[in-house]
């Protein structure tokens, strides 16, 4: 009985390692890969940079591809608690919103602060489809998500307000799947420039455009 007891304290402490280690791991493997790129942020450097073995890496986190997936997954959420970003507090928020340009407003908050996290290891991860089918397959999969999150945004939003006439639900979440895409933050953010709250307002103004 006292055995029992004791194997049901240690595993939350086990697990509470296990989860700062995976935590130690990709924060090292996110900046190694930012620094770096793909292709020369090795194994043994990501292990080196965490402070842990390459087997640990393996066990914690999975193959470099899986390292990366998990470096743009906390990005994206901006933890590593899992939580899907549909189910987050302001995500919840805006699709309770009632006003469809308060929504758009919500929404385009939402997308810059995501660009803001995600952009820079997106374009690295972009580079690393060239590079490694299994990163490649990654993130076909992480387009595909991303076009089903835009095509749940424009069912939501298409309950608030009609879409214009000739817009259907499709080309819709087309036009949105275009505009959330992390490159469009980077490149305007990043590359011109411009304030985030200048992206915000104009995703918002963009997007108003095509769907009030």
């Amino acid at each position: 009985m006292t055995e029992d007891v004791n194997k049901n304290e240690a595993w939350p402490r086990r697990r509470a390692r296990a989860s700062a280690t995976r935590a130690k791991i990709l924060d090292a493997a996110s900046k190694l890969f930012l620094r770096e790129g793909y292709v020369s942020a090795t194994m043994p450097a990501i292990a080196d940079a965490a402070g842990v073995s390459r087997a640990t890496v393996f066990n914690s986190v999975g193959g470099k591809a899986d390292v990366l997936k998990g470096c743009y997954d906390i990005a994206v959420v901006g933890d590593d608690v899992p939580l899907p970003i549909y189910a987050r507090p302001e995500m919840q928020a805006m699709f309770a919103e009632p006003d469809p340009r308060a929504t758009i407003t919500r929404y385009a908050a939402i997308i810059a602060s995501i660009g803001a996290r995600v952009s820079p290891i997106y374009e690295v991860f972009r580079a690393a489809a060239g590079a490694d089918p299994q990163a490649r397959a990654m993130w076909s999969q992480i387009q595909a998500e991303r076009h089903f999150g835009a095509a749940r945004f424009a069912d939501m939003f298409a309950a608030k307000s009609p879409l214009p006439s000739g817009l259907s639900l499709d080309e819709a979440a087309d036009i949105i799947w275009v505009l959330i895409d992390k490159s469009l933050y980077h490149r305007l953010v990043i590359e011109r420039g411009w304030p985030t709250h200048r992206f915000e307002g104009w995703f918002a103004t963009t997007l108003s455009a095509h769907l009030l």
